[in-house]
């Protein structure tokens, strides 16, 4: 499929330009060698787990090299504003993620940062935990968990029961977090809690390395994505030090939102790029494989399903161009205004990018035949991963709720 003329619409800087030139570079001399030298070890990577079902370490180890070859280039952090990153704003980044995820999910995606990578939480830890810390998160050395959920409490974050209290100048948090992305590896975990004695919407951020005492690693949660890459966090006693508290006491509520609305602007490319990957992927298959005396494409439902997937594709491309243009312009994640419409327009863009990207990993299975639910044709795993997408960061239920009560606040209030 020919790249779409980025000239058209809403075009990145020349900034965001100059960096998807490099990215391009990066996937072709570095990015892409990793991955089939890893391949050719041990084969296709969708199920590569250990036997206790934590990713396996050869696929640990390949993030890694990733992240940090990323992070070599100035790569790994482009959302982030400067020194932390190269300060690109949604529309440049969503380019940048597009042509990340046109390659799949082979490990070329970890180029980039993502759940467990640096956010713009990394602007709230305390100057002690920068200096010690960030460093190597940026440099894509460490991984670190973002904490909320819990077994009680799910879209109803309000409802945590993860606890802190004050001993002298220290904290000592208790709680259980579960379904948390990188639970199995990761250093350290931003762990969302409520001082003893808050009110119910009075949250607290907390950064914990994993490695102190009262911390432990739960077993690994497989998930529909089979990843080895979630799982349970338990903080018996865990004392800290008042270095740890991101931002201040009683301000979590705003970071919490601050790494959602992150999460689901990201939505846009990621999904843009493996809807594209599907179509070209199932286009040139329909072109090659014959049935019958002639290609299947000649046949009229194979033509429906690529003819769909291409208007799914170009419907949540535009669309997330468009919402990422005003959430630029309202400066969402840099502390600009996140009102009703900016609400609205992140879970209209999580929602239509996560169904639409489920139904065009599913057309393209089907266009692929048996071929198709191999693991080693890589489209079974989009396919499993747009059906998890359809719940973190706030279920599709949860959008469409928000979609409507901004819609009935809006027309409560029009003047006759």
């Amino acid at each position: 499929m020919t790249a779409p003329d980025l000239s058209r619409g809403y075009p990145p800087s020349d900034a965001g330009r100059h960096a998807l030139e490099r990215v391009r570079e990066f996937i072709a001399a570095q990015a892409l060698p990793m991955v089939e030298e890893v391949e050719r070890a041990i084969g296709p990577t969708a199920f590569a787990l250990e036997p206790d079902g934590r990713l396996a370490d050869a696929m640990i180890d390949l993030k890694r090299r990733m992240q940090q070859a990323s992070a070599d280039a100035g790569l790994y952090c482009p959302h982030l504003p400067a020194p932390d990153g190269l300060g690109l704003g949604l529309v440049d980044t969503f380019y940048l993620q597009e042509e990340i995820y046109r390659h799949g999910l082979r490990g070329v995606q970890w180029m980039i940062a993502w759940t467990d990578g640096p956010s713009h939480l990394v602007l709230y830890w305390s100057p002690e935990a920068r200096e010690r810390r960030l460093g190597d998160f940026l440099a894509g050395r460490t991984n670190v968990a973002f904490a909320l959920t819990e077994p009680g409490a799910g879209s109803d974050a309000l409802a945590l029961e993860t606890s802190a209290r004050r001993d002298g100048d220290a904290w000592i948090l208790r709680g259980v977090k579960h379904l948390i992305t990188g639970a199995p590896f990761v250093e350290m975990a931003q762990v969302i809690a409520r001082v003893d004695g808050a009110g119910r919407g009075e949250l607290t951020a907390f950064l914990v390395p994993v490695d102190t005492p009262g911390v432990t690693r739960g077993p690994v949660q497989q998930t529909i994505m089979s990843d080895g890459q979630t799982g349970v966090l338990t903080f018996e006693d865990v004392r800290l030090p008042d270095s740890a508290v991101m931002g201040r006491e009683g301000n979590g509520l705003p970071l919490v939102f601050t790494w959602i609305n992150w999460a689901r602007s990201r939505r846009g490319g990621m999904c843009s790029g493996l809807a594209w990957h599907c179509l070209d992927r199932s286009a040139d298959y329909a072109a090659r494989r014959r049935a019958f005396g002639r290609p299947i494409g000649d046949f009229g439902a194979i033509a429906e399903r690529l003819s769909d997937i291409y208007l799914d594709w170009r419907a949540m491309r535009a669309l997330s161009l468009d919402i990422l243009s005003g959430l630029d312009a309202a400066d969402v994640l840099g502390g600009g205004r996140v009102g009703a419409a900016e609400r609205r327009d992140l879970s209209t863009l999580k929602t239509w990018c996560d169904e639409a990207l489920l139904r065009v990993s599913d057309r393209a299975i089907q266009v692929h035949g048996g071929r198709g639910l191999l693991a080693e044709t890589g489209l079974e795993r989009i396919y499993r991963v747009a059906r998890n997408l359809r719940i973190p960061a706030g279920t599709t239920e949860i959008q469409r709720a928000m979609i409507a009560e901004s819609l009935a606040s809006e027309y409560r209030t029009a003047p006759d």
